[in-house]
């Protein structure tokens, strides 16, 4: 199974590596975004506009982040599946910011190979054969 992407503007001064994604919280709560491919996020962060469903919510946030520009934001870890191309990952480690840009982190992207290509502008995800997460 695989998912291909491609270079885009971003925030930055150059392309980045960004993938159309879906993300499911179970039936009928599921949105699609183009995320940013980041191998360098802990975590897959998703902006809370993105959801026009209530997501569940806790009295306390379950981990302080910090972010690329140094600043720590409270936030709740959630574990929606989430789909690339046809390779579809369930309990994915993630959280909801309340602002920002849709991000792929390494609690999804481990579990796949990953092959970026910045000069011919690819990005390819595919599975690893025998080796699935838990």
């Amino acid at each position: 199974m695989e998912a291909r992407g491609s270079y885009a503007e971003g925030e930055g001064i150059s392309l980045a590596p960004k993938l159309r994604v879906g993300i499911g919280f179970g039936r009928g709560s599921v949105v699609g975004a183009s995320a940013l491919v980041d191998t360098g996020a802990d975590v897959c962060a998703f902006p809370s506009s993105l959801f026009p469903f209530r997501l569940a919510e806790k009295r306390e946030p379950d981990v302080v982040l910090e972010m690329a520009d140094g600043s720590w934001v409270p936030s709740q870890v959630l574990y929606p599946s989430i789909t690339a191309g046809d390779i579809r990952e369930r309990g994915i480690a993630s959280v909801i910011l309340p602002g920002g840009v849709p991000i792929l982190g390494r609690s999804f992207l481990n579990r796949l190979a990953v092959r970026l290509t910045a000069q011919y502008g690819l990005v390819h995800l595919r599975t690893l054969k025998g080796l699935r997460a838990p």
